[in-house]
């Protein structure tokens, strides 16, 4: 099949950090490639000294030069402000893009979409090519849609999601939550739909790495370290982990537990932050400031580390689509600890490779935790279980065969 996928254009392909729709796309594509397929992601350039075209383990990177907007990436201006100009850039880039398409049309059987005002861009000016369209919501606001929880401009943008859903060919959810939003909020016609979990590279995160040298760095040798990566956001479940982490210091008396937090504090998206400056005053009043540790934004590579070095990871949000994270998790050898939310619970078996909590409750987070730390055959145990279950269903290679059957039943 001759396959293009599209990227964000905002973010440069190939990714060296956990943007999740990045390694989708770039990961997707590589093992499309390796199957026999013609796979193109289109991308933007990003300097002048980019390439036309770019070629990777088989599949071709094209750069399409677009206008950009500074100023997406300022942490200085409001987060509404950051997250129409990185909007705005993707409908630039999407002009681009839809060009392109209308060019090479008869070149190319599939379409794939994995972003809201990019496949709505391309579907209004491309309608003609909506027969080969295939979309990917990666937007976890689904799972809370109908709570009351979302805020207008969630709203309004899963109003978009849906509306661009309607005119594809084909949509695929990330879990079956999602899946059931789909149909009964956006109206999206059952058979149109088809759940592809996300997958995970099995090799580049793998538990027999050396973490010596970042167990030094992070002051990390001789103690209990419990993992969160995300986007420091509300809706990631952030102040639960870090009140799970008052509880098991102050309430349970642990006091060699490290609780690290690996994310950015300022993004351009959807979900509102926490409040810095509410966290560490939190944080002070609490004396956790020798038990929380933030790193900030890491490298893929320093965070495949990361994960080994430490001994429980934790991901405690409201909502989700499928985290990559829980599966990088899982195939670095980690017991998860997960809310029961979004394609969360399709990854943890409890009691088997970790635990499923109730969102929004710190004592249940804290109680797992605590087990997890006192019983550490349980914790190798759960990692074993963990890794062979990345291994044996999402690695990347079985992703990509369920998504070109997808493609394929189009």
């Amino acid at each position: 099949m001759r396959i293009v996928q599209v990227s964000v254009g905002i973010v440069r392909i190939p990714p060296t950090v956990g943007s999740a729709p990045l390694q989708v796309i770039f990961n997707l594509s590589k093992h499309l490639a390796s199957m026999g397929h013609q796979v193109t992601i289109l991308d933007s350039r990003y300097s002048r000294g980019d390439p036309d075209s770019e070629f990777y383990d088989g599949l071709e990177i094209t750069r399409l030069s677009s206008c950009k907007i500074a100023g997406s990436v300022s942490t200085r201006l409001p987060r509404y402000i950051r997250f129409a100009l990185n909007e705005l850039n993707t409908i630039l880039f999407s002009l681009k893009v839809s060009r392109y398409l209308a060019r090479n049309a008869g070149n190319i059987d599939i379409i794939h979409l994995h972003l809201t005002s990019v496949g709505l861009t391309i579907s209004v000016l491309n309608s003609r090519l909506r027969g080969k369209m295939v979309y990917t919501s990666h937007l976890g606001q689904w799972v809370l849609r109908g709570t009351k929880k979302l805020t207008l401009l969630e709203r309004v943008h899963v109003f978009l999601d849906s509306y661009l859903m309607r005119r594809v060919a084909r949509v695929i959810a990330l879990n079956d939550a999602a899946k059931d939003s789909f149909k009964s909020i956006g109206k999206v016609s059952p058979e149109n739909i088809a759940v592809v979990h996300n997958g995970v590279d099995t090799e580049f995160f793998n538990p027999s790495i050396d973490a010596t040298d970042t167990r030094r760095k992070y002051d990390l040798c001789g103690k209990s370290v419990v993992l969160f990566v995300g986007q420091l956001s509300r809706i990631k479940g952030t102040e639960y982990f870090i009140k799970a982490a008052n509880i098991i210091v102050n309430h349970f008396g642990y006091r060699n537990e490290i609780f690290l937090l690996v994310g950015p504090l300022t993004f351009g998206t959807l979900e509102k932050p926490i409040d810095v400056h509410e966290t560490l005053r939190y944080i002070q009043e609490q004396h956790l400031e020798a038990n929380v540790m933030f790193t900030g934004t890491l490298t893929l590579n320093e965070l495949r580390i990361l994960y080994v070095a430490s001994d429980i990871f934790v991901l405690p949000s409201l909502a989700e689509g499928d985290p990559l994270v829980v599966v990088e998790a899982m195939a670095s050898g980690k017991p998860v600890i997960g809310t029961k939310v979004g394609g969360i619970p399709h990854h943890i078996r409890d009691g088997w490779n970790g635990f499923l909590v109730d969102p929004a409750n710190e004592q249940q987070l804290a109680d797992k935790i605590k087990y997890l730390i006192d019983n550490p055959d349980e914790r190798k145990r759960m990692g074993a279980n963990s890794r062979k279950y990345a291994v044996e269903e999402f690695d990347w290679g079985k992703v990509a065969e369920k998504l070109l059957h997808v493609y394929q039943s189009k």
